[in-house]
């Protein structure tokens, strides 16, 4: 290792030539078939973007084909309401992206085109360095690296940089190995490259060095003493403990469902109330075993407890004291719904038709 956290810059310059090109080469004969790939366009490489981020691509190709067939064009987008947008995101997790997308698609239909390079996308809401970089590049052209995750992960074990890669010496180290690696000529096959390799091969927790097409210049081959603490970041919190519970009132196929403030987790989503419901009531039940799910920042352990309320008109007057509304499952399912109510949807639907 080297002073500044690093293998020496010297080591870097000389092999990242040979690097660049053995990873093309890797590439033309290795990339996915992905959708946004197959048919390129500014509209959908932003798309794939956005939607990327902390999200797998698998998770992401079904939600990418739904936003072509629902908003084709970025007007249409744009001209969509939120609940619409919100909808045809549900699933993907982490909403603030999907308003962002939508504010920005507003931004590209006032102005009558797609912003022209780097930095005009990069003054859109939710386009941050990375997202800027990938659409300029593989977009338009433009001779930038991009940096992500997995492309931290790459050339952190490929130059042995030893600094965390979220502290300023660290980022910077990272930069500076992928704008060596940069292929000013193939820009954005090359950042796609190396995105692909750091998903295919250069795994997080097992890499298959013996397949890497950089292996002969990497600081990590074959190396779990490297490769295991690579890339080295700094730890994060523990996750808080979030103890939820969500009362659903009930009356025959009805419920009452409250929209969330705009503010906060699950900003503008549908839930249920977090109060027990008064009045003309029955003793409330567990629904479901509790429920356990993570956000970024918090475990969430959930209680579903359910009520069936004697008649429409109290369930009506426990909407109306909750600021809540009275929907059918149906009508329910057609809002946005935060991850945690969608994946035991069926579940809780049968058991308060059940307990009616």
């Amino acid at each position: 290792m080297s002073k500044g956290g690093f293998l020496q810059k010297n080591w870097c310059q000389t092999h990242a030539e040979r690097a660049r090109r053995s990873l093309a080469t890797w590439y033309d004969s290795h990339a996915r078939d992905l959708p946004w790939r197959l048919t390129p366009s500014l509209y959908g490489t932003w798309l794939s973007e956005i939607m990327l981020q902390q999200t797998r691509v698998d998770t992401g190709i079904p939600k990418w084909h739904l936003f072509q067939e629902l908003f084709p064009t970025v007007e249409d987008l744009a001209q969509a309401s939120e609940a619409e947008v919100m909808k045809a995101w549900e699933g993907l997790g982490y909403y603030r992206r999907a308003r962002l997308l939508h504010q920005a698609a507003k931004v590209i239909a006032s102005q009558g085109a797609f912003p022209e390079n780097r930095e005009g996308w990069l003054a859109l809401p939710g386009v941050g360095p990375y997202t800027s970089a990938a659409i300029a590049s593989i977009g338009l052209g433009e001779a930038v690296a991009a940096v992500d995750g997995n492309v931290q992960r790459v050339m952190s074990r490929w130059a042995g940089v030893t600094d965390a890669v979220d502290s300023k010496p660290g980022a910077q180290a990272i930069q500076g190995v992928a704008d060596a690696w940069l292929d000013a000529a193939r820009p954005g096959d090359h950042n796609q490259a190396v995105m692909e390799l750091g998903a295919l091969v250069c795994a997080p927790k097992q890499p298959r060095c013996a397949k890497c097409p950089v292996r002969s210049t990497c600081a990590s081959a074959d190396s779990p003493d490297m490769w295991s603490v690579l890339p080295h970041k700094t730890p994060k919190r523990k996750a808080a403990r979030w103890d939820l519970t969500w009362h659903i009132a009930h009356h025959g196929n009805h419920v009452v469902a409250i929209q969330r403030p705009d503010t906060g987790v699950w900003a503008t989503l549908w839930a249920f109330p977090e109060q027990a419901p008064t009045g003309s009531a029955s003793p409330s039940r567990t629904l479901i075993p509790e429920v356990v799910h993570v956000l970024t920042h918090k475990r969430i352990h959930a209680r579903m407890e359910g009520t069936a309320m004697s008649s429409t008109e109290a369930l009506h007057a426990w909407a109306q004291e909750v600021n809540g509304v009275v929907m059918t499952w149906e009508e329910c399912k057609a809002k946005a719904w935060p991850r945690l109510a969608t994946k035991v949807w069926t579940e809780l639907k049968a058991a308060c038709m059940a307990g009616n």
